[in-house]
């Protein structure tokens, strides 16, 4: 019985030992198959769908596609730049490929990525790779599947801001039942009170508009003004700015898009007290220390010109 198990562990250590194999490009360069794909050759124009992780040589990763919902695709591509060891292991790999291999910083950043060595990077140090070739699609087969993940990402992006939407709902309707107001709703879910009434017609797509504001979180904290003495009362006044209103081109400026909603509520003169929902302003995107992912925003508005 204790030869019997003696002789099944050699066994099992030979067959790993037999199921990776060494192999070398053009240049030398050497990686391990850790697992053996069908092993037929991928005509070059073919789109090739990887797993793709490295790692630096204390270990940090510095990209790992298997925690995205998609795998990096690349095109083969006949001839490879002279130098990038990554592609070259890439173009020997067959479908159901998994290899590991290793290169040295300053071949990774000056040959691939084409890029100096960062100064937080030592160049003599090693990244670890470790890729696999899912599958070689052609042009039809890749603009399909492209096609489903535009598809798939456009529902996960529609469904998180709709959760998104829901929760912001909740906390303006809060701020509103607090602050004691009386504010009419958009369809998108904006809020908004006219303080002042203006004249003329409402801001319509394509027209000039001249805006003084003011901007605020709902705890309060202002953020950004255009008028001086807010600026100075709130200690966010810089000198040299030019305080004054802000010109957009309604419907076309890059500007959030609660603003172009909000000004074509407005008409020369008016004001308006706005609360916009992070998925109308910078939704999960950070701008600063205090407009954090997903930040409601509320801005006192003033139509100060309209052409």
């Amino acid at each position: 019985m204790k030869n019997s198990s003696v002789v099944f562990l050699l066994a099992v250590v030979l067959f790993a030992a037999c199921s990776k194999s060494e192999r070398e490009t053009v240049s030398g360069q050497k990686f391990t198959v850790v697992r053996a794909g069908d092993g037929h050759a991928i005509d070059s124009g073919k789109f090739l769908t990887l797993n793709f992780l490295f790692k630096d040589s204390k270990d940090s990763v510095w990209n790992d596609t298997r925690k995205n919902d998609y795998p990096l695709i690349m095109q083969k591509q006949g001839i490879v730049r002279p130098g990038d060891k990554v592609l070259e292991v890439i173009s020997m790999l067959t479908k159901g490929d998994s290899v590991t291999f290793k290169v040295s910083a300053k071949e990774i950043f000056t040959k691939s990525f084409r890029q100096p060595v960062p100064p937080t990077v030592d160049s003599t140090s090693y990244f670890t790779f470790v890729v696999g070739l899912i599958d070689a699609l052609d042009k039809e087969q890749f603009d399909k599947y492209r096609n489903e993940l535009i598809a798939k990402e456009n529902a996960k992006m529609m469904k998180k801001q709709k959760e998104q939407s829901a929760k912001d709902s909740v906390l303006i309707e809060n701020y509103i039942k607090e602050k004691n107001l009386s504010m009419l709703s958009t369809a998108s879910g904006l809020r908004y009170k006219i303080t002042k009434a203006g004249s003329g017609a409402n801001a319509k797509d394509g027209q000039s508009a001249k805006i003084n504001y003011a901007g605020y979180l709902l705890n309060g904290k202002y953020f950004d003004t255009s008028y001086e003495a807010v600026a100075k009362e709130k200690n966010l006044y810089q000198q040299g700015r030019p305080y004054g209103p802000y010109e957009i081109v309604v419907g076309q400026s890059q500007v959030i898009q609660g603003w172009h909603e909000a000004a074509k509520l407005m008409n020369k003169g008016s004001k308006m007290m706005v609360i916009i929902p992070s998925t109308l302003a910078y939704g999960p995107q950070r701008r600063s220390e205090d407009i954090v992912e997903n930040s409601v925003l509320v801005f006192d508005l003033e139509m100060v010109e309209l052409k």
